[in-house]
């Protein structure tokens, strides 16, 4: 590759609701209950003297009240606000009653009935539904407590427990969880709003906005974001950037989005949940939920009903944490995808250990699953725009990786992002399509997955440019090093540098179809330490030649390596590069078991470009310089040791 201009593409903010409901005081009432995106305190207002009546609104915001008789006392011929009767007229034992809502019971025993909202401070709950409601310090016998706090208590399902313990999948502060990671941070406390997962396997998808009963303890808002620019977004909020937007669609059944992304650096969008927070609508700062236990999600995307899906635009499936964000931009780790085709769905199975800062040529982080706290799709901006309308259909958690992560066939849609991309997670592979003109070049690209490795097409599209006598882009697969001349992130097995004298065997098989003008290559980048800000040195293998030459000055045909002739001349970044070059007119494909190392070896036993044994090989691009045409890997593998 002789030269490659990676773009420092915009800010991708990650905006982010703040999400779940207020926290329930302990042995109080709920402060903030919202219900079904309704506020408003249930089971609040009204209060009797002792031994009178309790009063009871039906009408209003505030439901039914608190009995005045907070030791017990009867109340005499007094209303149940839901309807059922109190027998005897002591609120402090409706046996067999019908529901109360909002009463307060203090000391008393409920036998057989629902207490909705109420709270139990010291006594028993025994065979009835407590839901949504506060004990402290009280039992609860047989019944279900959904949702509410309990503290000192045990709440059984799916509540929080503030220094207790919640059996199935709840937030714990300071508690456990059976089924699921840790939660630190932040408060879940369930709310009251109950939570109408089917399937606790999956990530809940419906219109709460609110992932909840999971057997992995996952609980957090639904949220999508963008930089208000776009007037078409589907994700307005109060402030048409997203706040306190759930983007549930009804039509679809799925979390969507639409819009068009806007090009330049200030463009950005989103769509994503948190793990570790109350439900929409909460000012509780959100936690963080330990995820070692998984090593990715499973996310199936599909086209919303304009049949758009992702308009040719890429996305990033991120995992933010609490340590693995970009100081400046808040990007996250993840994995680059082709994006959601306008017919049919695509399954995304995004390892972590496949996740990377995408375009990112100043830091590198891996995802830190320890202190997950989201997981979104976002996107990054490119010189064209992008009209998009794609929906999430489901998302799984994986325990261990599929085999294979990627099925033999075509890798989501064509893409056409026109500035640097690189799909990842392909089997240990990413796929770059590196334009070379500083606005990228019109293209189209479509990764494919092999039985032993990966392929690609790559089109140049109308406007295409091969600037400077040199070539228009350089689509490639990658090992290591990448994208390009300017990326620092390591993709794929070989994330660790090594040094020259340390390999032992780089082997490669790969079949080719070449264009109309350019040429087929090995591309290996070298530093003087595993980690350098730039490389220091290019060597690039000729495999197939239509119809140029290398750059710099020929060692001579006796120095020829099984044909290939070394020529050492500077590359367009200023590099040295070395060039075993075949003649023009070369078709070169298929190779197979190619020593891709020996040509490693006779560079630096030569010194070619100043290259030795302790020099570090830091990665190997595989592809084409493109002047034009359609260029198509059909397959490809490396294995570097």
């Amino acid at each position: 590759m002789r030269i490659q201009n990676l773009v420092t593409l915009g800010v991708l903010i990650a905006g982010t609701n703040l999400v779940g409901c207020g926290s329930n005081d302990a042995g109080g009432t709920p402060a903030n209950n919202r219900a079904g995106g309704n506020s408003g305190n249930t089971g609040g207002a009204g209060t009797t003297a002792t031994g009178g009546t309790t009063n009871a609104s039906t009408t209003g915001a505030k439901t039914g009240g608190s009995t005045g008789n907070p030791q017990g006392g009867a109340a005499t011929g007094g209303n149940n606000p839901a309807g059922g009767a109190a027998t005897g007229g002591n609120p402090n034992n409706p046996t067999g009653g019908s529901p109360g809502v909002g009463g307060n019971a203090t000391g008393g025993l409920a036998t057989g009935g629902a207490n909705v909202g109420g709270n139990a401070t010291g006594g028993k709950a025994t065979g009835g539904a407590n839901v949504g409601g506060n004990a402290t310090g009280g039992l609860a016998t047989g019944g279900a407590n959904v949702g509410g706090a309990a503290t000192g208590g045990s709440p059984n399902v799916g509540g929080a427990a503030t220094g207790g313990k919640s059996s199935t999948g709840g937030g714990n502060t300071g508690g456990t969880s059976t089924n699921g990671g840790a939660a630190t941070g932040g408060k879940s406390s369930g709310g009251g709003t109950g939570c109408s997962n089917t399937d606790a396997s999956k990530i809940n998808l419906d219109a709460s906005g609110y992932v909840c009963g999971n057997t992995l303890g996952i609980k957090g808002a639904w949220y999508c974001y963008n930089d208000g620019s776009d007037s078409t977004t589907s994700c307005k909020g109060s402030d048409g950037k997203g706040a306190g937007a759930i983007p549930w669609n009804t039509t679809s059944g799925a979390m969507c989005l639409s819009g068009t992304m806007g090009t330049g650096t200030g463009s950005y969008a989103g769509i994503g949940f948190k793990v570790n927070s109350d439900p929409p609508g909460s000012t509780t700062t959100p936690g963080t939920w330990n995820a070692s236990n998984l090593v990715g999600f499973a996310i199936t995307l599909t086209s919303g009903a304009s049949g758009r899906g992702t308009g040719g635009m890429i996305l990033n499936i991120e995992y933010p944490t609490s340590t693995d964000l970009d100081t400046s931009t808040k990007d996250a780790p993840g994995i680059t995808v082709p994006g959601v085709p306008g017919t049919g769905s695509i399954t995304y199975n995004a390892l972590f250990s496949d996740s990377v800062l995408a375009n990112n040529k100043l830091q590198k982080h891996p995802v830190d699953p320890a202190n997950l706290t989201d997981v979104k799709i976002a996107f990054f901006p490119d010189s064209i725009s992008h009209t998009y309308d794609f929906c999430i259909k489901s998302i799984v958690p994986l325990t261990t990786a599929p085999s294979p992560v990627v099925a033999t066939g075509a890798y989501g849609p064509t893409w056409n992002n026109q500035m640097p991309q690189a799909v990842n997670g392909v089997n240990g592979y990413a796929v770059q399509s590196a334009p070379f003109p500083t606005n990228g070049n019109p293209m189209t690209m479509q990764v494919n997955a092999t039985a032993s490795g990966v392929g690609f097409t790559y089109t140049t599209g109308s406007g295409y440019n091969a600037p400077n006598n040199g070539p228009g882009s350089f689509p490639a697969i990658i090992s290591g090093w990448g994208p390009g001349h300017d990326g620092i992130q390591f993709y794929g097995p070989y994330k660790t540098a090594k040094q020259i004298s340390a390999l032992t065997s780089v082997k490669s098989s790969w079949s080719f179809t070449m264009g109309a003008s350019g040429n087929a290559v090995y591309d290996l980048w070298f530093g003087n330490s595993a980690a350098p800000t730039v490389p220091n040195v290019e060597l690039m293998i000729w495999i197939g030649n239509k119809d140029k030459d290398p750059l710099g000055t020929s060692k001579g045909d006796s120095a020829a390596l099984n044909g290939r002739t070394p020529f050492v001349g500077t590359n367009g970044t200023g590099e040295q590069v070395v060039s075993y070059w075949v003649a023009k007119g070369t078709n070169g494909s298929p190779v197979s078991n190619f020593d891709v190392l020996a040509y490693v070896k006779d560079a630096a036993t030569k010194g070619y470009a100043g290259l030795s044994n302790s020099s570090y090989m830091i990665g190997v691009q595989t592809g084409f310089e493109v002047y034009s045409g359609t260029w198509t890997t059909t397959d490809y593998n490396i294995t570097i040791q």
